[in-house]
């Protein structure tokens, strides 16, 4: 669009430079004519042929008021010359001035460009880490499960009744948390409470993470979309923070 209104501009600025040209050129023939006919006649001089014939008299008259119709023509042509330029002059500094802002949004639109990128790459690394933090969480389900049916046997052998002295591990997982688990795996790795609880915190974190991302990409790409239209929609919210 901007490109657009500079090609306008400069069509018109081109139209006014040719009229300016075609102006010089009159205004170069009016004072060629004049430098040949060499005439300045005042009343004086009229008063100076009263001897003259009534016919002369009439000739110089009218020679006179060629000459200040040239002269009269002359000035109204200077003046609209500089009219001319004074409004070459205002579009060719518009035109700069529009230029400018082209260059200041293309860049902005690069740099919007580039953050937008960068977030897409953060959020793949993030969406990668919390699928490996959930993978390693049902690990911690699936040893703590096993965990509480061993102790359940051995209880049981003993003829004991299981006394609860702490919280389920189902009071620290979600329903939709819970998952199937291959309690006879030999080679699941064992795990403390603290430590379950410290990877479903960082998971938490994680997705948290991987929300922001989400917003502030949207963020950037909606402000790419606007960055054409201009200016004075008030300031840009700052890119929320993690």
């Amino acid at each position: 669009e901007l490109e657009l209104v500079e090609d306008v501009w400069r069509g018109e600025a081109q139209d006014l430079l040719t009229q300016i040209a075609q102006l010089q050129e009159e205004n170069k023939q009016l004072m060629t004519n004049l430098s040949h006919k060499d005439i300045n006649f005042t009343e004086e001089e009229f008063q100076k042929h009263e001897g003259m014939s009534e016919r002369e008299r009439q000739v110089m008259k009218k020679l006179k008021e060629v000459v200040d119709k040239q002269r009269d023509e002359i000035r109204a042509k200077d003046r609209e010359l500089g009219l001319k330029n004074e409004d070459v002059e205002a579009l060719q500094q518009q035109q700069n001035r529009l230029m400018k802002i082209n260059h200041d949004l293309r860049h902005r639109i690069t740099v919007v460009e580039a953050q937008g990128k960068a977030l897409i790459e953060q959020k793949v690394e993030l969406q990668a880490c919390l699928q490996t933090k959930e993978q390693e969480i049902g690990t911690l389900r699936a040893e703590l499960g096993k965990l509480r049916e061993k102790l359940q046997k051995e209880h049981s052998q003993n003829g004991e009744e299981i006394k609860e002295t702490e919280p389920s591990n189902d009071d620290y997982l979600s329903e939709s948390e819970k998952m199937a688990m291959d309690l006879k795996d030999p080679n699941r790795p064992r795990f403390t409470l603290q430590e379950l609880r410290d990877v479903l915190h960082e998971r938490n974190e994680l997705k948290s993470k991987v929300f922001l991302l989400q917003e502030e990409l949207l963020y950037y790409k909606r402000g790419s979309n606007v960055e054409g239209e201009g200016a004075g929609r008030g300031p840009k919210p700052a890119p929320c923070a993690y």
